[in-house]
């Protein structure tokens, strides 16, 4: 492993700060946050698992990897904003919204294309639906705000994490669906090692979010407030 590869696999690991706090918080935190923390533990277990292994079995095992690794990313993502929802309007919409992500990654890497290339439409897809579902989230959460500030608030913090990371892979999928590669590939250098370090604020921010992430509620709750009368 060259240099410049050891210190991006080494900025890789800052999903590891979310993880820990994750882990430590993990049986006291609101139920309704579960979808993030999975997410979060299989995403360091993925990192490592490319960082050392992965690599060295060929370009072809990797994109597979990858590709697998995007579409568990998207409906674990999809899985947290359904649990955040309240209407059944809006969890149908997911459910549907779920299925047609699974059609769509299923259509393009074995129908119009191959597994082993770079497929754009269904990257750009999934990241603009959680871009979307990442702003409406935090409007809502604006709008039902009370004295609780939003630098303390789990899923103002987690959208924004989400936000930065997923504009940023619109635009770095864009570019590679365009062919800039090809023509520009000392461009495409820098866009990927700022990559790197967009994928670490967004990390960096998870781990903050887990910080604030509200307690469950005790199952003894309601003998406690009978107590309390």
């Amino acid at each position: 492993m060259s240099e410049e590869a050891f210190w991006k696999f080494l900025l890789s690991l800052t999903i590891a700060f979310p993880a820990i706090v994750g882990l430590i918080r993990y049986r006291k935190i609101n139920l309704s946050y579960r979808p993030i923390l999975i997410y979060v533990f299989f995403s360091l277990l993925s990192e490592l698992i490319v960082g050392l292994f992965i690599t060295h079995y060929g370009k072809k095992i990797e994109t597979v990897y990858w590709h697998s690794f995007n579409l568990f990313e998207a409906i674990i993502l999809l899985f947290q904003f359904y649990y955040w929802k309240n209407s059944s309007r809006d969890k149908t919409i997911l459910r549907i919204l779920m299925l047609l992500i699974l059609v769509v990654w299923v259509f393009e890497n074995f129908i119009t294309s191959s597994i082993y290339q770079f497929n754009a439409v269904y990257l750009i897809a999934y990241s603009f639906f959680l871009v979307l579902l990442s702003v409406q989230t935090i409007n809502n959460t604006i709008v039902k705000q009370d004295s609780w500030p939003l630098v303390k608030n789990a899923t103002f913090i987690i959208c924004i994490s989400l936000i930065i990371y997923f504009i940023y892979n619109i635009f770095v999928f864009t570019l590679l669906a365009k062919g800039i590669t090809n023509d520009n590939k000392m461009l495409m250098a820098q866009v990927f090692q700022i990559r790197v370090y967009i994928n670490a604020v967004a990390n960096l921010l998870l781990g903050v979010a887990f910080c604030f992430i509200p307690k469950k509620f005790p199952k003894n709750l309601f003998k406690e407030m009978q107590d309390l009368e």
